[in-house]
């Protein structure tokens, strides 16, 4: 950076005017709407959540005044409120009708039934059969630094076992594919009764793996002639699909889970994408066919609520994280082995819905983690800060309504360890990051295909925290989810998100620090606040820190104030922006700002910047006998670098490396 400097004699800076210039990307600038953060959505008429005192007479009145019906019961009033349902209305403004609901007696909230999809997209699908990267690590051959390095937790013994159960939120599963169909769940409720079935693994459980021994033999028939013993067979067999609801959940013969978009019991995969995450989770390991999952031995429950087009709706998402968490506590009560661990939510779309963040924490309060895809960023193909514009489901939470985080949100990485290009991030809201692309995997038909998305990433950590769960049966989903977090590993490309890293699933099952995995989770991640109004020295420590000199809340952050921040060892966030503004901005645009600015004073490689969306240049400075390299907005927006441009931070030392990259845009 060349150039004649100037120097302004009242606040002691040196700049270099020929400064280079910083700004977002286009699709950060203009906030595309794509699958994850899209508040348009193909009409699926209403959620109406009733009060508990609601009558028959309000409810029909509710749905005659935007001239429709309830069209589906999503679940029946208990716990103090009233039922849950579905309005189909006229094809009037949809902002109208809403408001008519909304305020109709007795309906304690009115929302859209949002539409959802998947969160994949198919790649050119010429790879070599076997390049499963995401399950490499830097032990295997061959290596990859930035797999899970489930290679090496395999080798550790950790490979599973059948007794873990996790729910797989999705398109449905091919329950016949060679890969997949003894991890397949098997509802212990819908046993039939009067059958001595062989527990021929002893894990207190009777599981296709049993179903497959010569034990069983008597109980099982082999209906679609593939030479094993599958769901497929026992749902075409009236022995096991026998017309009772054995386990009286209001599901009749729900042997493996539910198909909530036929309303029946065969959750068959008729689009992909169910299929692929699943083998991810859960693909029988060292059976010498295709691929291996993160857990070799696990079991699957299929709750398919996506069409074979890969959309579904809202209101059929609640239905299925309910139905999970029902049998988790219906085993639960039953004193039963099974452990319910997770679902996995490789979906989204739409605005916030108050139904589905009460499904998420009535599953929290049953100790089951929400695992969900960040999300493939918006129409122009790039990823979005989900600090800033929300993504759905990943940015629930359930801190306050169930005394804990059960949400993890998963953002995707190449395998080069940088962001994949789609995938969204966010300081505060994504938590960290795993393979998303190029991922082979199983798919319906008995075949393999290589897909990328975060829907691919999500998976990883589903089955690795479905690993963890075999290994050290104690944990709670609180205890799972510390230790999936501590456990990630600093990775540049996973600078966008709440760890600053990567899934390592070796590390997880056997920390550094000793103990049983997970029982003493190190704290990887601290967050600062200062004050908005006083000029502070704030300094990280081990592992990462977000650092922000001023408050969390509040208006006109750091404005008049001086901060010194410092990041220690780690890879840091240093926020000097959010969705309130610019931080140290004095809001003249005829000043450079002559009091308040960020000193950063140990910025290196794989540290973040976070700055409001906006243009920005980097000049040389010298401020109070302290060199580096200045941020400044361009705060006059005419494009050139002026005297008039407001510094709002300095990197201490820093002359050349830093760009856009750099950056984290909120």
């Amino acid at each position: 950076m060349s150039g004649k400097t100037f120097q302004d004699s009242t606040n002691g800076i040196n700049s270099t005017p020929q400064a280079v210039a910083l700004s977002p990307l286009p699709d950060e600038t203009s906030g595309g709407s794509g699958p994850g953060n899209s508040a348009s959505a193909a009409y699926n008429g209403f959620i109406v959540q009733f009060t508990a005192d609601a009558t028959d007479g309000q409810k029909a009145t509710a749905a005659a005044l935007i001239g429709g019906s309830i069209s589906e019961l999503v679940r029946l009033g208990s716990g103090g409120a009233g039922d849950l349902v579905v309005i189909d209305g006229s094809s009037q403004d949809q902002s109208r009708a809403l408001a008519a609901l909304s305020h109709a007696p007795g309906v304690s909230f009115a929302e859209v039934n949002w539409t959802v999809t998947t969160q994949a997209a198919a790649d050119d699908t010429y790879y070599a059969n076997g390049s499963q990267w995401g399950a490499y690590g830097n032990l295997t051959a061959p290596p990859n630094t930035f797999g899970t390095q489930a290679g090496e937790a395999w080798a550790a013994g950790a490979t599973g076992k059948s007794n873990v159960v996790v729910g797989n939120i999705d398109t449905g599963i091919d329950y016949t594919h060679p890969d997949l169909y003894l991890n397949v769940w098997l509802n212990q409720g819908e046993l039939p009764t009067g059958m001595a079935l062989a527990d021929v693994n002893g894990d207190g459980l009777i599981t296709f793996r049993d179903l497959n021994d010569a034990a069983n033999a008597s109980f099982v028939t082999d209906v679609n002639g593939n030479g094993r013993i599958d769901a497929g067979d026992l749902l075409k067999d009236a022995r096991w699909a026998n017309g009772v609801d054995g386990d009286g959940n209001g599901y009749v013969d729900d042997l493996i889970g539910w198909n909530f978009v036929n309303n029946d019991n065969n959750p068959y995969d008729d689009n992909n994408h169910g299929t692929h995450t699943s083998g991810t989770i859960g693909a029988i390991g060292g059976n010498g066919t295709g691929v291996a999952g993160m857990a070799w031995n696990v079991q699957i429950a299929a709750m398919k609520f996506l069409s074979a087009t890969g959309s579904g709706s809202i209101a059929n998402a609640v239905l299925a994280e309910d139905y999970f968490t029902k049998v988790a506590a219906q085993s639960q009560s039953a004193h039963l082995p099974a452990e319910f661990i997770a679902t996995n939510n490789s979906w989204g779309g739409g605005g916030f819905s108050q139904a589905m963040q009460d499904a998420i924490t009535r599953g929290a309060k049953q100790d089951l983690l929400f695992i969900a895809a960040a999300g493939n960023g918006g129409s122009d193909g790039r990823g979005d800060n989900n600090d800033s514009v929300a993504n759905y489901p990943s940015n629930y939470s359930t801190l306050s309504s169930a005394g804990y985080e059960s949400v993890v949100a998963v953002a995707a990485l190449t395998s080069t360890g940088a962001l994949a290009s789609f995938s969204n991030y966010g300081v505060k809201t994504v938590d960290l990051a795993a393979p998303g692309s190029g991922i082979w995997s199983t798919v319906a038909g008995g075949g393999y295909a290589s897909y990328s998305g975060t829907s691919m990433a999500t998976p990883h950590v589903t089955g690795g925290v479905a690993l963890l769960a075999s290994f050290n049966s104690l944990l709670s989903a609180a205890q799972l989810r510390d230790a999936l977090l501590s456990s990630a590993v600093e990775t540049p490309g996973a600078g966008g998100t709440y760890t600053g890293g990567r899934l390592d699933l070796h590390l997880m099952i056997d920390p550094v620090n000793g103990g049983s995995p997970g029982s003493n989770p190190v704290t990887s991640v601290s967050t600062l606040y200062g004050s908005s109004s006083l000029s502070e020295t704030l300094t990280g420590g081990a592992y990462r820190d977000i650092i922000s000199g001023v408050a969390a809340t509040g208006s006109n952050p750091g404005r008049g104030t001086i901060d010194t921040l410092t990041g220690g060892t780690g890879n840091d966030v240093f926020m000097l922006g959010d969705v309130r503004g610019r931080f140290y901005d004095d809001g003249s645009g005829n000043s450079p700002g002559k009091t308040d600015y960020a000193m950063i004073g140990d910025f290196t490689t794989g540290d973040m910047v976070q700055l409001k969306k906006g243009n920005y240049f980097l000049s040389a400075v010298t401020v109070n006998n302290v060199s580096g390299l200045g941020i400044f907005h361009d705060s006059n927006n005419n494009h050139s670098f002026g005297s008039a441009d407001e510094l709002i931070g300095v990197l201490k030392g820093v002359t050349t490396g830093f760009s856009g990259a750099d950056v984290i845009w909120a």
